[in-house]
């Protein structure tokens, strides 16, 4: 039986409630008594419970009222009704009506205990079985979006809170953190989810072409306009726009999207004539739009049409309990068919889990692909993972600006970040074997690890044989 679970005793017979109470003291679980149906609704405004025993016959309103008010109010609580003017009539409408169980006074001990016990572990397993659907749910994913961490719990509730409108949503977050999977789960979950979706990188093409593109032209508006151009606005009529990469929209066509987006009508290139058009737009950017806006860079008004609501990813690096999800994911898919996919073994998790991810979740998948084709048995090992800063070398641009100090030390740092990581996973976290294999003493590496932050456990400090105290532990910052 789990900790935690309340029983809720109802009876105007205070010495029989008190002595029910008493009996089911042995399961451990809150007990409150108290002796009308009114006081027991009373005590469930203030903590509802986990399940409720009340007598059927009671002055004023009796057990079937308390049932019908608990069942309708408070679904999840369970009730055991008992009585000692039992009849097959009540007991049937009792249990149609809601009941979980029924108990004809006088009743012993035993029995007692047999169906709250029954009751509770019916509660357990609903809460179990609850439990295990929200999970099968996250690992199936939501419209494409795989997430185990909290971090994503509030992204998919806006998902979901938002997609029935039709709000324009601007979507924020770091480049490879699935802004588009995210802008299309938006439109699966909309009422335009049976339209097209269509999507357009606002820096993929040069700012000549940008126009057209979104908006459309006629023949012979242009060199090259050999035919009329619909344009993504009117392509995904009916449906939804996605814009990545907004904040690379140029500043003379933004006052246009503005139009489009008010008037709810476009004007292709060399009309005179707008079009009608039915869109609603979903946006991304990995920069901050509200400083480009104090810089003069992106429209003011504009921002405040394109960002009527907004959803933030998080990195991957804040989402550590995808990692394993996401690594399991990706090998899943490069298996052959009806083949077994390849495993991650826990040293070479221990190293994705310990990496920053710049790139994210499109840094994880090209990094998991790579190691499996490297990876020559059905175990990828740390061996196998190759990661973007695996060189541990010189990157100017993190230093730029910096005194000497400061970017001695930021460098330094990195160095032993990565160095550390790399040894420790090699050794399966065991820091006593990762100091031997560098060369330096435990107690060096264990104030490495402990000031990095990075996950390892040590045999010989639980020992505490007081080794590696000595002059070689002053090198550790050199």
């Amino acid at each position: 039986m789990k900790d935690g679970m309340s029983i809720l005793v109802v009876d105007d017979k205070k010495d029989l409630a008190r002595g029910v109470a008493l009996v089911l003291g042995e399961l451990g679980s809150d007990i409150t008594v108290t002796h009308s149906a009114e006081e027991a609704l009373a005590a469930m405004e203030e903590s509802p419970t986990d399940l409720v025993l009340s007598d059927m016959k009671m002055p004023g309103k009796d057990g079937l009222f308390l049932l019908d008010t608990v069942r309708e109010r408070w679904p999840r609580t369970r009730v055991i009704l008992f009585t000692a003017f039992a009849t097959i009539e009540s007991a049937v409408d009792a249990m149609k009506r809601g009941a979980c169980d029924y108990l004809t006074k006088p009743f012993n001990n035993d029995e007692l205990l047999l169906v709250v016990r029954r009751a509770l572990k019916a509660i357990q397993d609903e809460d179990e079985i609850a439990r295990l659907r929200v999970e099968l749910r996250a690992t199936r994913g939501f419209q494409g979006i795989y997430a185990r961490d909290r971090q994503m719990a509030p992204v998919i509730e806006s998902i979901r809170r938002l997609a029935p409108s039709n709000a324009t949503v601007l979507i924020a977050g770091e480049s490879g953190t699935g802004k588009e999977l995210v802008a299309c789960a938006i439109h699966a979950e909309s009422m335009r989810a049976s339209g097209p979706f269509v999507a357009f990188n606002a820096a993929a093409l040069p700012e000549s072409l940008v126009e057209s593109e979104l908006f459309g032209s006629r023949k012979g508006a242009f060199t090259g306009a050999d035919r009329d151009r619909k344009g993504l606005f009117l392509e995904a009529h009916g449906g939804t726009l996605f814009i990545d990469e907004i904040a690379s929209m140029p500043l003379s066509l933004q006052g246009k999207l503005l139009r489009a987006l008010q008037e709810r009508e476009v004007l292709p290139v060399g009309s005179a004539s707008p079009v009608q058009v039915d869109v609603r737009i979903v946006s991304a950017t990995n920069l901050d739009l509200r400083r480009m806006v104090r810089e003069g860079k992106f429209r003011n008004d504009l921002y405040y049409r394109v960002s009527v609501m907004r959803i933030h990813l998080p990195p991957l690096r804040e989402r550590i309990e995808d990692i394993p999800l996401l690594a399991s994911l990706f090998l899943e898919r490069m298996a052959p068919h009806g083949s077994v996919p390849k495993r991650l073994s826990s040293r070479a998790l221990r190293l994705l889990i310990s990496h920053d991810w710049p790139g994210n979740v499109r840094e994880l998948q090209n990094v998991i692909e790579r190691a499996a084709l490297m990876a020559r048995g059905e175990d990828i090992g740390p061996a196998d993972i190759v990661l973007e800063d695996d060189d541990l070398g010189w990157h100017p641009e993190e230093i730029e600006g910096l005194a000497y100090e400061e970017a001695k030390r930021r460098t330094l740092e990195r160095f032993q970040r990565r160095y550390v990581e790399q040894i420790v996973a090699q050794c399966d976290g065991n820091l006593s074997a990762a100091a031997r294999m560098a060369g330096i003493t435990r107690a060096a590496l264990h104030r490495i690890v402990k000031r990095l932050g990075i996950a390892a456990h040590d045999d010989d400090a639980l020992r505490g044989d007081g080794r590696g105290d000595g002059l070689e532990d002053k090198t550790e910052e050199t």
